[in-house]
Formats: C-alpha cells, structure tokens, sequence
C-alpha cells in the first residue's frame, strides 16, 4: 500500500511565507484535490512533495518512509506539468518511453507499456509525430501517457488541462480518472476551478495564502465552510456578504441589520454570549438560497425570513436567473431563482430566505459560527 504524509511543512523565499505549516495525507486509490486561487502555495507544495524544494521546516514521507531531503530521482514519483514538459526533439514515442528507459527495462516490456497507453488515449496513430505537430489536447495526453506507464507510488497533476478548451477538458479529466482508477496509488491534482475539484475529487484541500483553510468532501465544504474565505470561494454567483450586530432582548438574542433580523434559537445563547452584546457579526447568503414569492410553496413549512426588494437588473442563466436586488438603502444581494420567470427592473418583489441556510461568521477571526451540525432554527 502506498501513502503519502505531509506533516507541519513550511517553505519561505526571501520573506514571504509561501507553505504555511501544512498537514495532510493521501492514501491509495485517492484523489487529493488542492484547490485554491492563483499564488496560494499549491505549486510550492507541489514541488516540495517532487524534490524540487526543500522545506524549511517538516517532513515528507511516502510509504512511511521520510523523503524530505532525497533527490527527485530517488523519489517514485510521476507529474503531470502545466506546461507539459516534453521534449520538442523526441517523437511521442520517445516521450512516452524516457522514464522506462531510465529505469533501464526491457526493450519489449518497454514497448509493451507505450503502445497499451497510447491505445487507451488514442495516440497509437501519433506515435511518429513530434509535439509541434499534435494538438493541445494531444500534447497533454502525451503527458499523461508518460505519467500511465510509470508503476509510481504517487501521482502528482499539476493544473494540467487549465489551457485546453472545454470541450477537451472534459474528456481528459475522464482520462486522469482513468490513471486514478487504473494505478490506485495516491494522486494530487492542482487546479483553481472549483467545478474541476469536485468533479474529481474525493477529498478537497482548499488553500489559501499559503495555508490549509479546510479539507473535506465537496458536500463537507459546500454545506460547512470552515471560514467566510471557503464559503466566498466555493461560491458562484458570489456569495452576498450582510453585516449585522447582535441584541440580547430579555434572554433571546437577536442579529439585526438593515434589511433583515434573526431571532437566534436557545442552542446559540451559549456561543453568542462569548461574543457579547452589539458584537458585529456577517452573514453569508448564497444567491441561490434565495426563494422569490411566487416559489413560496416550495418552502412549506420551513422557516424563512421576509425581505421585500427591488430588481435592479436580471438575467438568464442557463435555465435560471440571476437577479441583482436592492433589499435596503445601502444593501444589494445577488439572487440565482431555479426557474427563469421573467422579472422587469424596478419591480418590487417579497423574497424568503430559510435562516438555517445562512452561514454567520466571527467578526474578527472570519471563522464559521456553528454550534451544532443539526438544523436549529427548524426545530422552533
């Protein structure tokens, strides 16, 4: 069995911290996904788990072995680059076939394993060719084929099908699955695009400034964001930011802001009386938790808030439609409705919004404010 752990890595050039005390493992047959914005510490990460840096402080081990200061050729590894990395002089067959030969393997195994691959990929007819004769889509299959005849102990992705079109991107994420499937050693795929991460990965490592924010399942990130960062960054539409301060009236406390107040269940009292009375709190609402009035009777017997609003501009989206709405004097929110009824700009609307729904973060840490994982604004 294979397994790889990063423990308490860090790793700064000249004064900038670009791995920030990182810890995460990868076991067999698993995608680990990191996903996060351009400059994050991925790439860092990435080549220090490779051999190409080395870190300043913690350990890398791959099957329980400490890799941290081996050279990169001492290291069972296959990546995927960016930018593909394959020779402009070789044919694809020499590409393909490089890694095995370095190894020193049989001319026939080594032929063996090249053209089994290059049939899997469609490549068996290209062989001959050079890179500068093959497509985008080609080229990163080349480098894929390299990565599949490897047997490896890991397998690294680094943001690899980020310059191909669409339509490409969604047939070779199908073939590094395949890789993933075939070779059920641990795997870790870099990319920026939320939608790539959860539609690949088992789990997902979001980062941030050089640091892990949270890792999870897709569902796990989507429905509990560690902090306002994961929520704004898994979120598309953007997620509406409101700012409210908290009231304690008798023994209940209340979030008011400007367009909208929260009576707070007895489950929270604990939690917000750390936080004290006219404490600033922000509130998370995803577009698409947003109910306009004439879907109310989907809501049922849900527990909703009211806002009445007025339709700044909208627009269809695939079979729905995103509407900007002014809720108050200084406040406007993005609301993505599941139908595409057509609303007119200036119309005044009523919209509900299930309180359970909304994330409310710490005022100063940005942390997710959640005293229990069960609903508790349903159970009142």
């Amino acid at each position: 069995m294979s397994k790889l752990e990063v423990r308490n890595v860090s790793k700064w050039f000249d004064n900038k911290l670009a791995v920030d005390n990182m810890s995460f493992t990868v076991d067999d047959d698993e995608l680990f996904v990191l996903l996060g914005p351009s400059d994050s510490g991925k790439t860092t990460i990435l080549r220090m788990i490779c051999g190409f840096e080395i870190p300043d402080e913690g350990s890398i081990l791959l099957n329980g072995n400490d890799v941290t200061d081996h050279e990169v050729a001492h290291r069972n590894i296959a990546v995927v680059f960016q930018d593909y990395g394959l020779n402009p002089t070789m044919t694809v067959y020499d590409n393909i076939a490089q890694g095995l030969r370095f190894r020193r393997l049989p001319k026939e195994e080594v032929e063996m394993r090249v053209i089994m691959v290059t049939e899997m990929l469609g490549l068996k007819e290209k062989l001959r060719r050079q890179p500068r004769n093959l497509s985008g889509g080609e080229l990163q299959r080349v480098a894929i084929a390299r990565v599949m005849v490897k047997d490896a102990d890991l397998y690294l992705f680094d943001e690899p099908i980020s310059q191909l079109d669409p339509g490409t991107r969604r047939h070779t994420r199908q073939e590094i699955l395949m890789v993933q499937r075939i070779k059920k050693k641990p795997g870790i795929y870099i990319t920026q695009d939320q939608y790539e991460a959860f539609s690949m990965a088992n789990r997902i490592g979001v980062i941030a400034n050089g640091r892990l924010q949270q890792i999870g399942s897709p569902d796990e990130l989507v429905q509990t964001p560690a902090n306002l960062f994961v929520a704004r960054f898994l979120s598309d539409p953007p997620l509406n930011t409101i700012e409210g301060y908290i009231q304690l009236v008798n023994t209940r406390y209340h979030l008011r802001s400007e367009c909208l107040t929260i009576s707070f269940p007895p489950q929270w009292t604990s939690l917000l009386a750390r936080l004290g009375p006219q404490s600033k709190i922000t509130m998370g609402i995803r577009p698409s938790i947003i109910v306009p009035e004439w879907a109310f009777a989907s809501l049922k017997s849900t527990p909703r808030v009211m806002m009445r609003a007025q339709v700044i501009h909208s627009g269809p989206l695939m079979g729905r439609r995103t509407v900007l709405l002014r809720v108050s004097q200084n406040i406007e929110i993005t609301a993505e409705f599941k139908d595409n009824v057509a609303v007119r700009d200036g119309q005044i609307i009523t919209v509900a919004i299930n309180p359970d729904k909304i994330f409310f973060f710490h005022p100063h840490t940005e942390e997710l404010l959640n005293p229990t994982h069960a609903s508790v604004f349903s159970m009142h």
